[in-house]
């Protein structure tokens, strides 16, 4: 159900005290993306998209704040948004929320010796996001946090769906072709075993023969033939 959550207006006097010291961790085309303030807290900012699509009624921010609270009600450690703003000056969302310690599973892989480790860890955690019915569309390395004490987080959570029950096969297939989408995600995965991470997957998920039979054919319409 989509529930706007209240956004209070900013002045850009107010961004500008809130920004003051914030080192800029992300940005694109439009400008600033992500800061992090010297208090240890992410500031996201959300621009107004020019197509006329659903995110004019449903803003992005706001599908960001509801996603974050439904994960943790489902016990998915993710961020925790403290402040929804509205910068009428610039037409921009942000939100403010504290900084989730860890380091992307992206990087991890880049650091690490047992990389094998991580990737046998990430198909049980897929296969435990599609079982609480939860289809993220921008999962890949960089999204998924490996915390302090070994857990997974998710973080840039505003594009997902989140149903009550567990996904079909068919949103499962289409979920791991988003999984490919990055280059350099594909390299680690390929260099891992794509059939070899999909095993996992199955059998972290309790999928039977007859089921897996049914995923890997959808999985042929939405993953390059060569995958699995």
């Amino acid at each position: 159900m989509w529930l706007l959550p209240r956004s209070t207006p900013i002045s850009a006097a107010e961004f500008r005290q809130l920004r003051a010291g914030a080192r800029l961790l992300e940005r694109d085309y439009r400008g600033e993306k992500v800061l992090l303030t010297p208090d240890n807290h992410i500031i996201k900012l959300f621009y107004p998209r020019r197509r006329f699509t659903s995110a004019r009624i449903y803003p992005y921010a706001h599908r960001f704040c509801n996603n974050a609270r439904q994960l943790r009600e489902k016990g998915i450690i993710t961020v925790h948004c403290e402040q929804l703003r509205y910068d009428r000056t610039n037409r921009r969302h942000l939100i403010t929320y504290p900084l989730l310690p860890g380091t992307t599973l992206r990087s991890t892989l880049n650091e690490v010796n047992n990389r094998e480790d991580y990737l046998e860890k990430l198909a049980s955690y897929l296969a435990t996001l599609h079982a609480k019915g939860i289809l993220f569309r921008s999962v890949h390395l960089g999204n998924i946090l490996v915390l302090e004490n070994g857990d997974y987080g998710l973080i840039d959570v505003a594009d997902m769906t989140i149903q009550p029950g567990p996904l079909g096969l068919r949103k499962r297939a289409r979920n791991f072709r988003h999984l490919l989408h990055d280059r350099e995600d594909r390299e680690q995965l390929d260099s891992y075993g794509y059939g070899r991470f999909l095993e996992h997957y199955e059998a972290a998920a309790g999928i039977s023969d007859s089921r897996r039979t049914r995923l890997r054919s959808y999985l042929k319409r939405y993953v390059p033939a060569s995958t699995f």
